[in-house]
Order: C-alpha cells, then structure tokens, then sequence
C-alpha cells in the first residue's frame, strides 16, 4: 500500500512540472503583457487544475471551515490573511478562496527568472529578510498600499514552513503589521502538513482541512495581538 502511495504522489510530481512547465512557457509572455485580472484568472484555472489532479492521482482532497466568517468580514473591506505554514499546499490554494488578496513573499522567490515577472505582475509584497529594519519598512509601505487598493494580504506569521504537530515560532512581523494597517486579522489553521510534509516530496492520500477561524478586531495591543493569534491557530491546528 506504501508502495502505490509512493507511486501515485511521484506519478502527480510528473504531472505537475510537465504541466506548469509547458503552460508556463506558453503563455508566459501573453501573461505578462496582459492587465493583472489575466494573470490571476491564469492562475486560478492553474490552481483548480492542480487540486484536482491531486484529488484524482494521490487520492488528496480538502476540505474549507468557517468560509462564512471570512466572507461576513470582507464585506468591510481587506483583511490581513495569517495563515499556519506546514506545507506548499496553502501557498497554492488561496487564489480558489479569496477573491482579491497580494501575498508576503521573500525576495528569492521575485529572483527566478521568468517565475519572479509572474510574481512581482501579481502585486505580491516582496521583502528581504536580511536588511532587517528595512525590510519591516517595506513590508509595511507594501502593505499600506495594498489595503488602499482594496487588496487583503496573507502573510505566514512563522515565516517558514513547520512540522506538523509541532507549535510555530511567530514572527514580529505579523505584529507590526496589525499594528501600522489597523486592519482586522482573520486568523487560519490547516493540517496540511500531515499529508504533503514540509521537505517531503511523498504526498499522502487524505482530506487536508483549512479553517478560517474567528477574525481578531483592529485596535488591540500588539504583544496581546500576538498571544491571542498564536493560541487560536495553534489551538484549532491541535483539534484538526
């Protein structure tokens, strides 16, 4: 049984870099050339298209929690996205979920050629870890500007992906973030991890879960902002 679960997860990697390759090279430049609504709309269909050859070739499907409670509070306007990080799942799934949204992405990923065009036309707010103060300055300009444009922004509070099971080390970032935006957090907890680990190629069959948990209001102190983020993803990833 191992041995077809291995075979079917290696047999969805083919797929997926066969795929993503030849339809990047396709229409990567079109894309680029074209508004922004092209790119998402290209984006989405890619997505969609990779959830369901994961549901069809591994067996790993998903389920979404709580989706009511993000729609009631878009209806107020954007909202920053803090979203536990176990897996290159949720860095895929969003675009099927919430309609307007830039993601916090580091500075490496905007490096890859061709790749980092796609990224940067998307309006994804790009940061470098190692220009330590200046980099918390832009993320927070980006920021600011994206919330002017209508824009909801996901950010990973830990900064990296995590073992599954195991509690998140959150960054000041999200924190400063909250703080200068005055923006409600809508707080998010998954367990992707125990399907398609963090350093892992082997994809599991399955139900990944996703849950949007309950927003936290704009306005509270940060250091209490932080505790009261960290204890309600980490408690919700501990039930699922």
């Amino acid at each position: 049984m191992d041995f077809i679960a291995r075979f079917r997860s290696f047999c969805f990697d083919v797929f997926f870099y066969i795929f993503t390759i030849s339809l990047f090279i396709i229409l990567w430049i079109p894309v680029i050339l074209l508004p922004r609504w092209c790119c998402v709309l290209w984006y989405k269909t890619w997505t969609h298209i990779v959830m369901f050859a994961l549901k069809l070739i591994v067996g790993l499907d998903y389920k979404i929690l709580g989706q009511e409670k993000l729609n009631d509070i878009l209806k107020n306007g954007p909202v920053i996205l803090a979203c536990k990080h176990q897996s290159a799942w949720e860095t895929l799934i969003f675009s099927t979920l919430v309609k307007r949204f830039v993601i916090v992405l580091k500075k490496q990923l905007v490096q890859i050629p061709g790749y980092g065009s796609y990224l940067i036309k998307l309006n994804s707010i790009v940061i470098d870890r190692s220009n330590g103060m200046k980099s918390l300055k832009s993320l927070i300009a980006q920021g600011k500007k994206s919330i002017e444009n209508n824009f909801s922004i996901l950010i990973f509070p830990e900064g990296r992906r995590g073992a599954y099971g195991a509690p998140g080390e959150y960054q000041s970032g999200i924190g400063i973030l909250y703080q200068e935006l005055k923006v409600p957090v809508m707080p998010i907890a998954l367990n992707s991890g125990k399907f398609w680990a963090r350093r892992s190629k082997f994809k599991k069959p399955g139900c990944i879960t996703l849950e949007f948990l309950d927003p936290i209001p704009a306005g509270l102190p940060r250091n209490e902002f932080m505790t009261l983020l960290q204890e309600r993803i980490e408690t919700a990833c501990a039930q699922l």
